[in-house]
């Protein structure tokens, strides 16, 4: 259980370290990290899955003004790995994931102080022209002090708390255990109705009738519907891209804002 645990640490730690180094900002989420983590633990199938849920249900919730409601990094490392580790069910560990991530969420502060008490050494090196030094104290800081306190938490959370939710979900009872459950699979339709909420249009409805009749009355499966609606946006984001070129056209021959300088 401690390489196992301490495999869901370095998963959390391995995407945070891919982001900060290339300036990536995808690694880190639910549907990459599930899956680095249910590869570390043995478990592809279940990361990807988990990965993919927790990406619906995050993938609308975005930081307004500095503010984030919850974690969603160490809630999926931390829910996919005690969802493999434990051997709960996939909804149950989904239905984990919303807890978890409100309160490792206070770890965002702890990675931001040690930020911060970091400023001045970069400062000062920076006017002493010390190029050698600076470098040695940036990776320094990215490998070490950067994510080094929430990679421990991740890495106990997995290995002392796999024992503590065995012993809890198998004195729960059967009906507790279903509502569980239902609750993990509303998360993702909540969090799918979040995203939908931010790109709804007037031509939105349409596509989404689309979907529900190619899935629930031709049983299409999902792959399928996904590359449905590929080549439908291209359609739409290539006819738009038409109209646009023709009426910009059409103003420059009229003499109407004719200028072509941005042409």
């Amino acid at each position: 259980m401690f390489i196992q645990a301490l495999l869901v640490a370095l998963s959390y730690y391995l995407a945070w370290l891919l982001d900060s180094i290339f300036g990536f900002q995808t690694a880190t989420r639910p549907i990459i990290l599930g899956t680095i983590t249910g590869l570390l633990c043995g478990d592809l199938k279940t990361g990807v899955i988990m990965g993919a849920a927790l990406e619906a249900v995050y993938m609308g919730i975005s930081g307004i003004g500095g503010v984030t409601a919850a974690d969603y990094r160490s809630a999926t490392a931390i829910a996919v790995g005690l969802t493999i580790l434990s051997g709960i069910t996939i909804e149950e560990g989904i239905a984990l994931a919303a807890p978890i991530g409100a309160l490792c969420l206070g770890l965002m502060n702890v990675t931001v102080a040690f930020s911060n008490i970091m400023e001045p050494l970069y400062l000062k090196t920076a006017k002493e022209g010390n190029v050698k030094k600076y470098d040695l104290i940036m990776w320094f800081h990215t490998l070490v002090l950067q994510h080094l306190i929430d990679t421990l938490v991740i890495f106990l959370c997995c290995y002392l708390g796999t024992a503590a939710i065995e012993v809890i979900f198998a004195s729960i009872p059967a009906w507790v255990l279903t509502g569980l459950g239902a609750s993990g699979g509303m998360l993702v339709v909540v969090g799918l109705c979040l995203t939908s909420q931010a790109i709804w249009s007037n031509a939105t409805p349409f596509y989404v009738l689309l979907g529900f009749v190619l899935s629930k009355y031709i049983n299409l499966p999902i792959m399928a519907i996904a590359v449905i609606g590929i080549f439908l946006a291209y359609m739409v984001y290539d006819r738009n891209l038409r109209m646009q070129k023709a009426m910009q056209s059409v103003s420059g021959s009229n003499g109407n804002g004719g200028d072509d300088f941005y042409a």
